[in-house]
């Protein structure tokens, strides 16, 4: 983990939700999808403590992070900081994602906001010409990926609780055709989103078998490297430190 000083090089606006581009060349070349970075939101020490964030785009010169409307005042100070303003950032904080040998086809599953943290991955593994497809289901339109915002290879399926964009409910009807189909399964998610995941793949493939999907333990880090222990959790067959441990698991290790 490394500490730099990051520059806002851009930002866009999605109704009420900021995409702050920084420019960190040093850690987006150490930066793997599904890894969190701690961010220092404020001028001097006041919020005290770092705000954690999973990156949702990742490129050469540095990572962008999602602002959706909240109520904490540290985000509040990220969605006003000026363009151009320098940020203090420490990371990659813990494990990310990892594409396993010898596979051809990804299966992306999201759900709400913590699908976002999914399109570093979806474009890398469409980089390496693996067969993609990313699935999300959501409360509303307005909480989905914009089709813009992915690689034209990739297969989207996209189902909303209003039925305001794509299927009404959510995806467990499409389930059975994709995880018979994926060789590798990402998912990113609730605790009970992950639960009727594994249900589902149990129905398809008869067993959960390990090394078949790998899902976001999502959680709030303060240190990032394991003193405070803060972000201890049962996970793994015991209590584990998610930033030494994760926050990227096995599923099977999540949920037994």
């Amino acid at each position: 983990m490394i500490q730099v000083r990051a520059q806002i090089r851009d930002r866009e606006l999605h109704g009420a939700v900021h995409i702050l581009h920084l420019h960190a060349p040093d850690l987006a070349r150490q930066l793997h999808p599904g890894q969190a970075v701690l961010i220092q939101t404020g001028w001097y020490v006041d919020p005290f403590l770092r705000r954690t964030f999973y990156p949702v785009a990742i490129d050469d010169a540095g990572f962008a992070i999602r602002l959706a409307p909240d109520a904490d005042r540290g985000r509040a100070w990220l969605r006003m900081a000026p363009q151009g303003a320098e940020i203090d950032i420490l990371g990659p904080v813990g494990r990310g994602y990892a594409l396993p040998e010898r596979t051809r086809r990804i299966l992306c599953l999201g759900q709400g906001d913590a699908a976002w943290t999914l399109l570093p991955l979806v474009h890398a593994a469409s980089a390496q010409g693996l067969g993609v497809a990313l699935a999300m289901e959501a409360s509303t339109k307005r909480q989905t990926i914009p089709p813009r915002d992915l690689p034209i290879t990739v297969e989207y399926h996209v189902a909303t609780l209003d039925g305001s964009a794509g299927r009404r409910g959510d995806l467990r009807p499409l389930l059975p055709d994709l995880l018979r189909w994926a060789d590798a399964v990402m998912a990113a998610g609730s605790l009970d989103f992950y639960h009727v995941l594994a249900r589902m793949i149990e129905d398809a493939r008869m067993i959960l078998p390990r090394d078949y999907a790998q899902a976001l333990y999502q959680t709030d880090f303060l240190c990032g490297f394991g003193a405070c222990q803060a972000c201890a959790a049962d996970v793994a067959g015991g209590r584990r430190r998610v930033c030494l441990r994760g926050p990227v698991f096995d599923l099977v290790d999540i949920l037994r």
